[in-house]
């Protein structure tokens, strides 16, 4: 399970930093090409794209990724539900996009979303092979339908923008993306073959439902200031803070999914063998904490250098607004796993009663920041997520047996190298001219400092980490997994 694992998380990480990277780009070059204003409409239909895919969904996938034995009816029938879903929502988008449009204030949106809606059945053909592949572990397939849709995806978007399409670019890149993922998921899993025996999806609803659940108050919790920003600040500010907001989504994205992908169906399988939950937490917490902490207090500091090279000054305002989301997003990647923790152990219900509470914290967070403008919002909702990781390291605690204490000593190395290398970078940015020098010499300085301070101080860490570095860069054979589909 660990050689298979170890595959899973490279293979996933090909696909995710792939798809991730072409993402980034694109965002860039629209951003830079439409400016602030255009760019808000583009901000506010990706909220609409994420919601429509949980909507598809309704946590079917998990159900099929979690469930010991899993009949190929059972696998037909949940892909016959997901475009039912898909027209169905289609269908009420096309009739609610001018209310959407109306309660941000963008006349032209509403067209918009109702030409991404007609295209939701393509997206909903991919959710079903996908979590039939992360069942199996069979990551490989999931990263060739990812890479080649983030290419033909962004290569499209940017291609429809200079052409002039405006905001309307973002439904190129959506429909292209779309179509080459399902064709390729399609065609590595052979199927499934859809059919109307929807009783066999009854089974799975009860965990289904409980997971569902939770997406949803997940997304409101990490979406919530996005809507408030778009509805009371206008979309000229939300495509600022939406900016920001990626720098937040990059590190959960790109390293947090990578491993997530992975450790919810190792979790799964491992759910009966306490020990072996409690060393995968471990070893996937300290890769997190080692890969993202010391790169989002980088990004902290030179989010001014990075805003004026990358995306002009017209941006600069979004500057500080990712300095203070880049911390958040490091404590938000490093116990994304506890999602997966406790739906890989069946604890969908526990899961929800903490989404109820993180919603809570985030909303009450997001409110008390909004009258402060938009650095309010950002510091609200990072506090929040600040204040909700003791009630985390206590669930991840209960569950694998990984004490507190343990889970500090492996987040305190990596913070501490960071502060270090953050102090030198800051030093030395101040008598650095421009923005271009700043970054390549405070990039050498961060690194050089941060891992002086690893090597001197934590070498017991630095000996823990090195073989599961090595583990992931050096292929092995993949060890056979046990409760396949029957």
């Amino acid at each position: 399970m660990g050689a298979r694992s170890a595959s899973g998380v490279r293979w996933s990480l090909l696909a995710v930093m792939s798809k991730q990277g072409f993402q980034m780009l694109s965002a860039v070059v629209l951003a830079r090409l439409l400016g602030p204003e255009s760019y808000g409409v583009i901000s506010v239909a990706s909220l609409y794209i994420v919601f429509t895919t949980l909507l598809m969904d309704q946590g079917l996938s998990s159900a099929l990724i979690q469930r010991p034995r899993l009949s190929r009816r059972a696998a037909g029938a949940t892909f016959t539900l997901n475009i039912a879903l898909a027209v169905a929502v289609a269908a009420l988008t096309w009739f609610c996009a001018p209310a959407i449009a109306g309660f941000f204030h963008v006349d032209g949106l509403a067209g918009l979303l109702r030409l991404i809606a007609l295209a939701l059945p393509l997206k909903a053909l991919s959710i079903t092979p996908r979590a039939l592949l992360s069942r199996d572990l069979r990551f490989r397939g999931i990263a060739a339908a990812d890479v080649g849709a983030a290419v033909m995806g962004c290569a499209a978007g940017i291609a429809a923008a200079v052409a002039g399409a405006g905001y309307f670019a973002v439904l190129y890149q959506t429909v292209l993306t779309d179509l080459v993922t399902a064709g390729v998921l399609l065609a590595c899993t052979r199927g499934p073959a859809p059919n109307l025996h929807l009783g066999e999806v009854r089974p799975l609803l009860g965990f289904s439902i409980g997971v569902f659940a939770t997406n949803g108050l997940a997304y409101f919790s990490r979406n919530a200031d996005n809507i408030l920003v778009g509805r009371v600040l206008g979309v000229a500010s939300l495509s600022l803070y939406a900016m920001a907001y990626r720098v937040l989504v990059v590190p959960v994205q790109l390293i947090g999914q990578t491993v997530n992908r992975v450790m919810f169906p190792a979790f799964s399988r491992l759910a009966a063998d306490r020990a072996q939950v409690a060393a995968q937490l471990q070893a996937a917490m300290s890769l997190l904490a080692a890969c993202v902490i010391p790169l989002m207090a980088f990004v902290a500091c030179a989010a001014p250098a990075l805003v004026h090279l990358l995306l002009g000054d017209e941006w600069l305002a979004a500057a500080p607004l990712m300095s203070v989301l880049a911390i958040g997003g490091a404590r938000e990647t490093v116990f994304y796993i506890a999602p997966s923790l406790m739906k890989g152990l069946g604890k969908a219900g526990l899961n929800l009663r903490y989404e109820l509470l993180a919603t809570a914290a985030q909303l009450g967070g997001i409110a008390a920041g909004l009258q402060f403008g938009l650095m309010g919002v950002a510091a609200g909702y990072t506090a929040a997520g600040f204040a909700l990781t003791p009630v985390l390291m206590f669930l991840q605690s209960r569950l694998s047996g990984v004490g507190i204490g343990a889970q500090v000593r492996i987040l305190w190395p990596p913070v501490h190298a960071s502060l270090w290398g953050s102090a030198a970078y800051l030093t030395l940015g101040r008598v650095l001219p421009g923005p271009g020098i700043e970054l390549s010499m405070g990039l050498a300085v961060f690194v050089c400092t941060a891992a002086g301070v690893l090597f001197l101080a934590h070498r017991r860490t630095v000996r823990f980490l090195l073989p599961l570095f090595r583990r992931l860069l050096r292929p092995r054979n993949p060890v056979p997994v046990r409760g396949g589909q029957a």
